[in-house]
């Protein structure tokens, strides 16, 4: 099973991209970071307030919305990839 990682950066709104890449590098962040200064494309999915992540399957089915802290991500991520286990 793949998981691919991808970040929005939203509500920058002085220098979107300087932030974002600031930010990846003094928390050692790599991967796909979209950029969202007006808060478009967040606003379409329906989603309020940051830190906020959302795991979509591969079908692009939302499995789970909310998991703001580090072990409430690895649990969600666990149940996703270790449904039996």
């Amino acid at each position: 099973m793949q998981l691919d990682i991808v970040m929005v950066n939203v509500w920058e709104h002085v220098n979107c991209r300087d932030e974002a890449l600031h930010f990846c590098e003094i928390h050692d962040i790599q991967g796909t970071v979209l950029l969202d200064p007006t808060a478009e494309y967040v606003t379409r999915l329906g989603l309020r307030g940051v830190p906020i992540n959302v795991l979509v399957n591969k079908k692009g089915i939302v499995e789970a919305v909310g998991m703001t802290t580090p072990d409430e991500v690895k649990a969600t991520l666990m149940r996703f990839f270790l449904p039996f286990g």
